[in-house]
């Protein structure tokens, strides 16, 4: 049986897409981040196994109806509309500007600058605030 790469892709993300993987990989890059913050070899070891792991089988059982697997299950969702939304002006531009706010947050974490990671953090609430608002009826 041949296995072509196109095939391994496709199992990786059938498997990405289950809530316990998700969750896994999830970890993992939060565990990258503090890899990032401490310069640290055994964080970035426990995050590549973390990161493949998410991609075995894991057999488990279907995941409980809690507030994690609801967001996991959302973030899953989301991840599927991204892939599936036709490449336009609007999802260039929305990618580009992640893709710099992700390397300047990379960046800051690894130089440990903290007003930087302070000015991310306060404008990612602001964005949250003003997104419930908008679905609450307030205009901003």
């Amino acid at each position: 049986m041949n296995v072509t790469p196109a095939d391994l892709a496709k199992l990786a993300l059938e498997r990405h897409r289950l809530p316990w993987n998700w969750s896994l990989q999830f970890a993992a890059l939060i565990l990258f981040c503090l890899t990032l913050l401490f310069h640290s070899p055994l964080f970035l070891t426990a995050t590549i196994i973390l990161c493949a792991t998410g991609f075995l089988s894991l057999n488990m059982d279907e995941p409980p109806d809690n507030r994690w697997f609801r967001f996991v299950k959302a973030g899953i969702e989301w991840e599927k509309d991204w892939i599936a939304a036709p490449w336009n002006w609007a999802k260039w531009t929305k990618f580009i500007f992640i893709f710099i706010i992700t390397i300047v947050f990379l960046w800051a974490l690894w130089t440990r600058e903290a007003a930087t990671l302070g000015l991310i953090l306060g404008f990612a609430v602001l964005i949250r605030v003003v997104v419930e608002n908008m679905k609450n009826g307030i205009e901003p």
